[in-house]
């Protein structure tokens, strides 16, 4: 993602991590203060150090709130569907078990299928990312780039 929005802060981008997921608030703190002093012309070509510089900050915790929330939907898909599947599998085993079947093979069960992200559930996360980062401190343009950059990262 990073190498889509600002791929010169790469270089810089383990750096800024590490001191990001020691200090989160400390970093986005100074991110917000160096955004802050830059005009806004300077904000829209992304071309300075300092303001490179500032973006990983705002990347993680915007990725960090988007992953949290994905995480917290995916688990409450799963407890949905593997409490469906084991309604499913106990209908199943009690008609075979009156009908004096032996148990399904609940090894076959389960789905190889890879899931993907649906285009709502990416409507979701792109809404979700921009407001995140713009409650980071990201002008408008900026989160938009952010959150187009992590559609594009999850997307099919």
């Amino acid at each position: 993602m990073i190498s889509k929005v600002t791929p010169r802060e790469l270089t810089l981008f383990r750096r800024r991590s590490d001191a990001f997921f020691k200090d989160p608030e400390a970093e986005l703190n100074a991110a917000r203060k160096s955004l802050r002093a830059r005009p806004k012309e300077e904000l829209l070509a992304w071309g300075t150090a300092e303001t490179v510089v500032a973006l990983t900050p705002f990347a993680l915790a915007v990725v960090q709130g988007v992953l949290t929330s994905l995480t917290e939907s995916l688990v409450a898909s799963a407890t949905d569907r593997g409490r469906e599947a084991a309604a499913r599998l106990l209908r199943l085993m009690l008609r075979r078990a009156s009908a004096g079947e032996t148990a399904p093979d609940v090894h076959g069960a389960a789905s190889t299928e890879e899931e993907h992200l649906s285009a709502e559930q990416l409507g979701l996360v792109h809404a979700h990312a921009r407001e995140l980062a713009l409650s980071q401190g990201l002008d408008e343009a900026s989160a938009l780039r952010l959150a187009d950059a992590l559609v594009a990262e999850l997307g099919p």
